[in-house]
């Protein structure tokens, strides 16, 4: 389960977003150790064209009076790959969240901060409330290579990929194109997922030096 996640390096992710030509970067919330239902900044394709919203990390919500706030009986931050031909979302409601990092512990304890050293973004589902939007984390199987760290899932990371980013944007493509990226990897972009120790998830206090996972 991701449940800590950093947008960090505003210039490097400016220059990322600008790649697949994503409208308005302004709108980008930055921060280290973004938390489930905070506000968080995604990329969706709603308005015709790629750009960046907000929305609440968590993606059932209910009515509190005049507002929405995330549902009780829903903890629905991440989405298992697994049930994702359930979800109407998946067919046409998905979504990019830029990132830097994120954090996961094993079993509540040693958290680690997983980074490659570059912008990314994971894939993502959203719902609309109104006028608010909402969103959630898709995660995959554990890797054979992160299970010391997470034993139970990883985030499902987008290539580096601009077919990839406009197909899963449009609510037209077909789901069943995305069949072979619902395995678990950490290659990306030529890049090496590496590994940091932390005080504590929500920490930006480093334990330990970084590692490479291969």
């Amino acid at each position: 389960m991701c449940s800590v996640f950093d947008v960090d390096n505003q210039a490097a992710m400016e220059r990322f977003l600008d790649i697949y030509g994503i409208q308005h970067p302004e709108r980008v919330i930055f921060s280290r150790r973004r938390r489930p239902t905070q506000q968080v900044s995604i990329v969706t394709e709603r308005m015709g064209r790629p750009q960046v919203e907000n929305a609440i990390w968590h993606l059932y919500l209910e009515k509190d009076g005049n507002q929405w706030k995330p549902h009780k009986k829903y903890w629905s931050i991440n989405s298992n790959w697994k049930k994702l031909e359930q979800r109407p979302e998946y067919r046409r409601s998905r979504c990019l969240i830029p990132a830097t990092a994120w954090v996961e512990s094993l079993r509540g304890k040693n958290p680690v901060e997983f980074s490659y050293g570059e912008p990314f973004f994971f894939c993502g589902l959203f719902k609309t409330w109104g006028e608010i939007l909402s969103c959630s984390i898709i995660t995959l199987d554990a890797h054979p290579a992160t299970k010391i760290y997470h034993e139970k899932s990883l985030p499902m990371v987008a290539p580096r990929d601009t077919d990839f980013v406009n197909n899963w944007l449009s609510s037209s493509a077909p789901t069943d194109q995305f069949t072979a990226f619902l395995q678990p990897h950490i290659e990306y972009d030529n890049c090496q997922l590496k590994v940091r120790p932390v005080a504590r998830a929500t920490s930006t206090e480093y334990t330990g030096d970084p590692i490479t996972i291969s």
